[in-house]
């Protein structure tokens, strides 16, 4: 490596690194400047849409527990929601539950029915599944939930 080359390899908020996945190759966002955000006020945001199914609710521990072995289903954390078992347990309004149906789909897949309920809970997810097993919709009905209750 030339000293050129050297120079413009640096880590982003940093003058140096020596962990290679934090290495700014190209000096992107050297131009940015850092944010006050003590002045700005900023617009609260909702982020709780969950309302758990009373037949959901009613499901023992150990129903749920069979459900999750029987689906795969691997958990990790605290105060989990319990997984759903059909589009109508899942708490989304009735536009998105329709267009669901009309696409053909029967009932949600193993990681839908665990990852709604934490996506819409505001929860943090992890989601790993096998192509085609419905990660896609997994994440983006929550985020069309979240996006369209935010204020403009």
């Amino acid at each position: 490596r030339d000293e050129a080359d050297t120079k413009k390899r640096r880590v982003v908020g940093s003058s140096s690194s020596s962990n290679p996945y934090m290495q700014n190759t190209y000096g992107l966002g050297d131009g940015l400047s850092q944010i006050d955000w003590s002045g700005v006020k900023l617009v609260p945001f909702q982020k709780l849409f969950y309302q758990e199914h009373p037949m959901v609710t009613k499901m023992p521990s150990k129903q749920v527990d069979e459900f999750r072995q029987k689906n795969q289903i691997s958990i990790s954390g605290t105060n989990i929601p319990k997984p759903i078992r059909t589009f109508g347990e899942s708490s989304f309004p009735p536009y998105l539950v329709n267009e669901l149906k009309k696409a053909g789909f029967a009932k949600p897949t193993s990681i839908q029915a665990q990852g709604w309920p934490m996506a819409l809970s505001g929860r943090d997810v992890i989601g790993i599944a096998d192509t085609g097993s419905g990660k896609t919709l997994s994440y983006l009905m929550p985020a069309i939930v979240h996006v369209n209750a935010q204020p403009l």
